[in-house]
């Protein structure tokens, strides 16, 4: 019974930090990542008439 318990509090604290991660790494990362890579509009000219 030891042993269950310790195998899912192990499992437990792995699933969270793995989120806690998820989520720092999104805050962090989130909003640089949106700045750097927000397409920029392109401007097509129209074609010149002859």
């Amino acid at each position: 019974m030891q042993q269950l318990m310790t195998f899912i509090s192990v499992v437990a604290g792995l699933v969270f930090s793995v989120a806690v991660a998820l989520a720092i790494e999104e805050l962090i990362f989130g909003k640089v990542f949106q700045l750097f890579f927000t397409p920029v509009p392109v401007r097509v000219q129209a074609e010149r008439r002859r």
